[in-house]
C-alpha cells in the first residue's frame, strides 16, 4: 500500500511558548519546519519532538531582511513545500504612545510587519505553498484593542488583519486558506510570571489577582496554552477547507460585538 505523504508546516518562532506547544501538537503527524532567532533552542525542541518523522530547524530573524532572505532560499534550495504556515510574530511591545514620531513609526513598522511580511511574499512569489496550502496568523486583535497599553501594537496588528485579508482573496484560487488568531490573554510562561509579580506588587495572592483579572471575561478565564494550540490545529485541517479571510477570536468572549 502506498504511503500517504507527510504534510509539511512551517511554525515561525518556534522558540516561543506557543510555537513550541504547536510543534510538540504536530510533529507525530507532520514533517516541520521550525524556525526562530534562538538557534540552541531550536536545536532543543528538535531533540524533544522529533519521532519518525522529520523536524527541521532553520535560523530565522524576523528583524534581519537578511535572515529573512537566507531562510526563504534555504527552503526553496531544499525544495520544501509547504502545505501549511503557523505565522507567529515576534511580541510586539505595548506602548501607550498614540503619537509616535515618524522615526518609531518606520521602525516599529519595519520590525513588524515589513521585514516578517518579506518571508510570506518570497515563499508565494518562487511557488513554494502547494494547491490547498493553509496559513494561520496568530497576530489578530481582541481583548488588546480595548487598552490604552497597546496603542502602537493596535496598527500593526491590524496592518496583518488587512494584509491576511488581501492575501485569501488574492490565493484563493490556488485553493490556499489565510486566516488569523486573535488572542485574548494565554498563559503562557512569561505571562504566568508577569502575574505572580503583579499580584506580590499589590500584595494579595496570585489566585486573588487572577480571579480579578478575568472579572470582565464571560467564560471566566484566559486561554490555556493548550487552547492555542487546539485552535491552530483546527484552522491546518479540514475546518478551513472552506474558510478563508476569517478573524477568529480565541478571547473566552471577551469582544462581544457582533
Amino acid at each position: 500500500m502506498k504511503k500517504t505523504a507527510l504534510k509539511r508546516i512551517l511554525i515561525t518562532c518556534a522558540t516561543s511558548h506557543m510555537g513550541s506547544a504547536v510543534a510538540a501538537q504536530l510533529a507525530s503527524t507532520h514533517e516541520l519546519i521550525l524556525t526562530g532567532r534562538n538557534t540552541e533552542k531550536l536545536t532543543s525542541i528538535k531533540r524533544e519532538i522529533e519521532q519518525e518523522h522529520p523536524v527541521l530547524t532553520q535560523a530565522l530573524d524576523f528583524f534581519d531582511p537578511h535572515s529573512v532572505d537566507l531562510c526563504s532560499e534555504q527552503i526553496q534550495k531544499n525544495n520544501h513545500s509547504l502545505d501549511g504556515i503557523v505565522f507567529i510574530l515576534p511580541r510586539i511591545p505595548p506602548s501607550g504612545n498614540v503619537f509616535p514620531d515618524d522615526d518609531e513609526w518606520h521602525e516599529l513598522y519595519r520590525k513588524y510587519f515589513i521585514t516578517p511580511l518579506r518571508l510570506l511574499r518570497q515563499l508565494t512569489e518562487n511557488n513554494l505553498l502547494r494547491q490547498g496550502c493553509k496559513i494561520v496568523m496568530i497576530s489578530g486583535l481582541s481583548s488588546k484593542s480595548a487598552l490604552t497599553n497597546y496603542a502602537t501594537n493596535n496598527c500593526i496588528r491590524h496592518a496583518w488583519l488587512g494584509q491576511a485579508k488581501t492575501m485569501a482573496l488574492s490565493l484563493a484560487g490556488q485553493k490556499i486558506s489565510v486566516n488569523t488568531l486573535s488572542l485574548g490573554g494565554v498563559m503562557t510562561d512569561a505571562y504566568i510570571g508577569k502575574m505572580q509579580d503583579k499580584a506580590q506588587t499589590q500584595g494579595i495572592s496570585y489566585d486573588e489577582l487572577m480571579k480579578n483579572e478575568v472579572a470582565n471575561i464571560p467564560l471566566q478565564k484566559y486561554a490555556s496554552v493548550d487552547d492555542v494550540v487546539e485552535a491552530v490545529t483546527a484552522l491546518l485541517g479540514p475546518l478551513a477547507n472552506h474558510m478563508t479571510g476569517q478573524n477568529m477570536l480565541l478571547d473566552g468572549g471577551f469582544f462581544k460585538g457582533y
